[in-house]
């Protein structure tokens, strides 16, 4: 979660609008890369939208109101500065809005007060409300009664308090980029199940179990999180991190984009045990689970560089200020993912963009989220995982796509608590921003035609749902007399893992600290008549089957 110190935000014509295509092919190249080099397919021409005349008048008067009292508003974060800074307002006046798309919010706990909230902040600018669902897949439907003592144990860092203003910040953020986009936030707090350790308080399995829920159902067009824990934090080390795979792949499977913030504490994370945000760090680089997953879009921070006018003063620096910073550095825990094979990371490197952090890179990815459902929008769809498209077509075309260079600033640790280096941001893609940032004019059209030129057997939707389906059927079973011995991984370590046969409840296994279990299951004992039978293993984010025979 990332709650620092931050500023509060002060209190044309209709008809069918195609979006023209940039069919150049020139720009910036990946530094080391040949011109070229990539034989991925072109991208095809974006469909049209058709604008709702009521909302380009709202907007429009939207986008007078920040033009004609920007210099008010310039030190409002999220505010009219985004909206200049990436151009979204080009968007919006073509009726490219996020009508008829949703935003999934994964939050800690839930704020009753949000709708009153955001209706302020609607009313300082003209923007319409949204429309604003709160759901809770964890934990029987309900939160809990009170808040679960490991959460209130981090303090302003990530207690149920401490939500509310976090899950303030991620409307806000979102819904400024794409008004019209319905916002569905997922109230998903820790120990729904079992009482876990500190690194799944600040970042519950629940939020991954919410992915499923919000996947199997297909309620979202993106989902952001402003959240995630060092990767070092988890007591079970990578089988904890990776038990949390199922998630963010049922997500990618079903098409849906996910963002997941790359923390505030430069080159460095927070412990788990901390109670206030980059108070007490790691002392060696470190980056967070779930950014670091392969699967996700993981969001850095830059700032937009404008004038009290709103005139561009140059390109957009990284975010700093102080002791915080975007983090950004490599992975552990995964390996390089084939999409980032150009840019010659040795494991995953984070982030892949930035946006707007001032309050913290939890603003950057609703942001973000934002974009992509302006781009769900135009596609008449969610445009799934960008990623392979981000690196292979986007990122190589720079600016005829959209991608908007950052080249100065870096994420090192200061002195204090003890420096850590990190790093710059340069020419091209760098560690530090990944690509960069955005111009949305250009970068939503340019997606939504890159990932229809996209849809083939190697796109990363199809991948993450093959590598699901291995993750459900990984059982391995071996016969031995009358008995099949099961041994499957996979599991969050030391949760519950529910045994069945044939839909039947047999036993309760528990995953040792690898994620494993094992099971010798006796059919003479379960009465099992002669024939094949199906297996289940079941937990909280991953259930696996697999078929045997009794003779």
């Amino acid at each position: 979660m990332v709650i620092i110190p931050r500023r509060r935000t002060a209190n044309a014509a209709a008809g069918l609008v195609a979006i023209a295509f940039v069919s150049s092919c020139s720009g910036t190249g990946i530094t080391g890369s040949p011109a070229g080099a990539n034989s991925s397919p072109p991208p095809q021409a974006p469909p049209q939208v058709r604008a709702n005349p009521d909302h380009v008048k709202k907007l429009t008067a939207v986008l007078d109101n920040m033009t004609k009292n920007y210099p008010q508003y310039a030190e409002s974060s999220p505010g009219p500065q985004d909206i200049v800074d990436y151009n979204i307002g080009d968007l919006w006046k073509k009726g490219i809005d996020g009508t008829g798309t949703t935003i999934a919010l994964v939050e800690g706990w839930d704020d009753p007060q949000i709708n009153d909230v955001i209706k302020e902040f609607d009313q300082e600018y003209g923007l319409p409300d949204p429309e604003i669902q709160t759901i809770y897949p964890s934990g029987n439907g309900h939160l809990p009664a009170q808040c679960p003592p490991g959460m209130v144990a981090l303090g302003s860092y990530g207690s149920c308090e401490a939500w509310h203003n976090e899950l303030e910040l991620d409307v806000k953020a979102a819904h400024l980029i794409a008004p019209y986009a319905k916002i569905l936030i997922t109230a998903t707090p820790a120990d729904s199940e079992i009482t876990d350790d500190a690194a799944s308080q600040v970042a519950p399995p629940e939020m991954m179990q919410a992915l499923e829920y919000i996947g199997r159902n297909h309620l979202a067009d993106a989902i952001s999180i402003s959240d995630g824990t060092g990767e070092s934090t988890y007591s079970y080390g990578k089988a904890e991190i990776t038990a949390q795979d199922p998630g963010l792949l049922s997500a990618a499977a079903a098409g849906i984009p996910v963002m997941v913030a790359t923390g505030d504490c430069g080159a460095v994370q927070n412990l788990a045990v901390a109670n206030v945000q980059c108070g007490n760090t790691t002392k060696t680089p470190d980056t967070a689970a779930w950014d670091d997953s392969p699967w996700v879009t993981a969001v850095g921070g830059s700032v937009p560089n404008l004038d009290t006018s709103g005139r561009r003063l140059g390109a957009d620096p990284l975010w700093a200020r102080g002791k915080f910073s975007e983090g950004a550095g490599y992975s552990a825990v995964y390996p390089r993912p084939a999409y980032q094979d150009r840019v010659g990371s040795l494991t995953r490197s984070v982030p892949d963009i930035t946006m707007d952090a001032q309050d913290g890179t939890s603003e950057a990815a609703p942001m973000f989220a934002g974009v992509l459902a302006l781009a769900a929008q135009l596609n008449h769809g969610s445009v799934g995982p960008i990623n392979k498209v981000l690196y292979e077509v986007m990122g190589p075309r720079a600016t005829p796509a959209g991608i908007v260079d950052v080249v100065t600033g870096n994420n090192s640790v200061p002195a204090e608590p003890v420096a850590v280096p990190g790093f710059s941001a340069g020419t091209g893609f760098d560690v530090a921003s990944g690509w960069g940032t955005i111009d949305a004019s250009r970068f939503v059209p340019e997606l939504v035609g890159a990932i229809r030129g996209h849809n083939g057997p190697d796109s990363l939707q199809r991948q993450a749902a093959d590598a699901l389906a291995r993750l459900q059927h990984s059982i391995t079973l071996t016969a031995n007399g009358g008995s099949t011995y099961l041994l499957a991984a996979g599991f969050l370590p030391q949760h519950p893992v529910e045994l069945d046969v044939d839909g039947k409840h047999v036993t309760t296994l528990t995953a040792n600290i690898l994620g494993s279990v094992s099971y010798a299951v006796d059919p003479a004992l379960l009465k099992l008549p002669r024939g094949a039978h199906t297996l289940t293993l079941k937990s909280m984010l991953l259930t696996a089957t697999a078929n045997f025979p009794t003779g």
